[in-house]
């Protein structure tokens, strides 16, 4: 029943703090857009919910509306009826919904603080564009063949150094079929800012037609560099992107810093099973912020290539892309 409960309550939340009388919407009846059984739901609920669909045209605000807007006459009789039924004094629902609670509490105050940061400046742009010249002046796309081999982390040196005198990946395929190896092939075609950036130096030291050994947890990967094609962006195009890295990151920071002062100060004490646990006051185990931060996603999407991948694409493959 949890579980069931838990993916029904972030709808739950989003109407029924709108869906109840109000004082303020009883007074200003224009802003009562519904009634059900008489509780009301303002147009500033209505609203709320519509800002969760994204931007919407013109043409698309009245319909979308209407929806919406039958939809949460659906949720109100819904939580009508199940607070009739008494859930609402469930054990379970109650603590979701405090859980809940907390999360929205964090997240906000998280907001507050993070959107106290100062815009970063054009010389911290410059800065960050200069020192990462493998995403931006220097930018590579690469054509990658990617081979998995099932336990070939047992087998590194032999693979290894059976595959260095491979000028193709049809000498690579071949050797590891000829020593019995079990395999599975991709090809794809990745930018730089696709690949994890300690991956990214890796690759920047090799050129076409070399090999570069991957472990990863399911397989050892071996990816052959077919070929790199040069394609830079310059500062203009990358100030946006790099500007949002940069908040994004600071923000990050400030979030982690302030949770570990909060730590620092706060008075925490554990009982039973972990009596003996102390709380770590450097702890950066913040509730994840605002935006993720990572250097590798400052070149967005204009900027970026299409990974191309066969409908049987090994997963191990990108584990090994991406454990790095």
């Amino acid at each position: 029943m949890m579980k069931k409960i838990a993916l029904i309550v972030p709808a739950l939340m989003l109407v029924m703090a709108g869906c109840s009388k109000h004082d303020d919407a009883a007074k200003a009846g224009s802003q009562v857009v519904a009634k059900v059984n008489g509780s009301e739901i303002t147009v500033h609920q209505l609203n709320f919910a519509l800002s969760k669909l994204g931007k919407l045209d013109q043409s698309q605000i009245k319909a979308a509306s209407e929806k919406v807007l039958q939809q949460m006459v659906d949720m109100e009789l819904l939580k009508q009826k199940s607070v009739d039924e008494k859930l609402d004094r469930d054990p379970n629902v109650l603590q979701v919904l405090e859980a809940t609670k907390q999360q929205v509490l964090a997240q906000a105050y998280m907001q507050k603080i993070a959107a106290k940061q100062a815009a970063p400046s054009a010389d911290d742009i410059k800065k960050f564009y200069d020192t990462h010249p493998e995403l931006f002046s220097d930018r590579n796309v690469y054509v990658i063949q990617e081979f998995a081999v099932k336990d070939g982390n047992q087998h590194v040196s032999e693979i290894e150094a059976g595959i260095s005198a491979a000028k193709t990946a049809d000498d690579l395929a071949k050797w590891l079929k000829d020593n019995n190896y079990l395999f599975s092939a991709n090809a794809s075609r990745k930018a730089a800012e696709q690949l994890p950036l300690e991956l990214l130096k890796k690759l920047n030291t090799l050129k076409a037609g070399d090999t570069l050994v991957v472990k990863s947890p399911q397989a050892l990967v071996l990816l052959f560099l077919a070929k790199v094609d040069r394609q830079p962006v310059d500062l203009e195009k990358a100030k946006p992107v790099i500007q949002q890295f940069l908040v994004n990151s600071n923000q990050q920071t400030v979030i982690k810093n302030e949770v570990s002062t909060l730590r620092k100060d706060a008075k925490v004490e554990f009982y039973g099973d972990f009596s003996k646990l102390t709380l770590d006051s450097g702890a950066t185990t913040a509730p994840v912020a605002p935006a993720e931060a990572k250097p590798e996603s400052a070149v967005a999407s204009p900027v970026s290539e299409t990974t191309e991948q066969p409908a049987h694409h090994n997963q191990a493959i990108e584990k090994g892309l991406s454990g790095l």
